[in-house]
């Protein structure tokens, strides 16, 4: 999958929303915990606008969902995924496998050494980012996060640590995400990630996102890409 090819997958995701006429399911966490909470309904978001059509299964739904793209039919296209999520939607056995890299690698697009940079970098490029720059939890971005695979209950994927990772047996896989501690605002109620995703070792990002908490959901609000290979 060359560069272009990736960046019309990203700027297609982004316009799903509009083009889904079918209501699209939501798995709010019902978590006390803040910070798992907010991972949950990130994570929820992250599967269907950024990870793109695997979590739905190829064998099920990749050619039907495939031929509709094809057709320049937007409209089209998102109404059939969406149907494909909300079929999906609590239908654990139809699960695929996501997992979560809580113990391996390090955030590499955030070393130690260039934190500030980077930092530097989001502030810049994003003005909404700006809320944060007086957090003394900004350097979080940096830091990964300690949150496990059995602290996830979404409604569309299977959560695994990275460790229970198979590439020779593993028939239905959504990637690999990495997420860094958050970063909040004096409110509380808005908040920053990094997030990297990458998937059987030929697609790679890496964002910020920034969300905001509206009617007990953490909504990404905007997002930086960081990064892509």
């Amino acid at each position: 999958m060359n560069f272009k090819t990736k960046i019309v997958i990203i700027l297609l995701s982004s316009l799903l929303l509009t083009n889904c006429k079918e209501e699209l399911k939501k798995c709010v966490s019902q978590s006390t915990d803040t910070n798992v909470k907010l991972y949950n309904d990130l994570t929820d978001q992250l599967i269907f606008y950024y990870f793109g059509d695997n979590y739905l299964g190829e064998k099920k739904y990749f050619d039907s969902l495939r031929v509709a793209w094809l057709k320049n039919s937007d409209d089209k296209y998102g109404e059939e995924r969406a149907k494909a999520h909300n079929n999906l939607f609590n239908n654990p056995e139809k699960f695929c496998n996501l997992y979560i890299d809580s113990t391996k690698n390090k955030n590499i697009y955030f070393w130690t050494d260039n934190t500030e940079v980077y930092l530097k970098r989001i502030k810049r490029t994003k003005d909404s980012f700006k809320n944060f720059s007086n957090s003394p939890d900004i350097k979080n971005l940096s830091i990964r996060s300690s949150i496990k695979a059995n602290q996830f209950n979404l409604c569309t994927a299977k959560v695994l640590d990275l460790a229970e990772y198979d590439k020779h047996t593993n028939e239905c896989e959504i990637g690999v995400v990495y997420f860094s501690e958050i970063v909040f605002d004096p409110s509380k109620k808005r908040a920053l990630v990094f997030v990297e995703h990458y998937l059987k070792n030929y697609l790679h990002r890496a964002f910020v996102f920034e969300l905001i908490l509206h009617d007990n959901y953490w909504e990404i609000e905007d997002s930086m890409l960081v990064s892509t290979s």
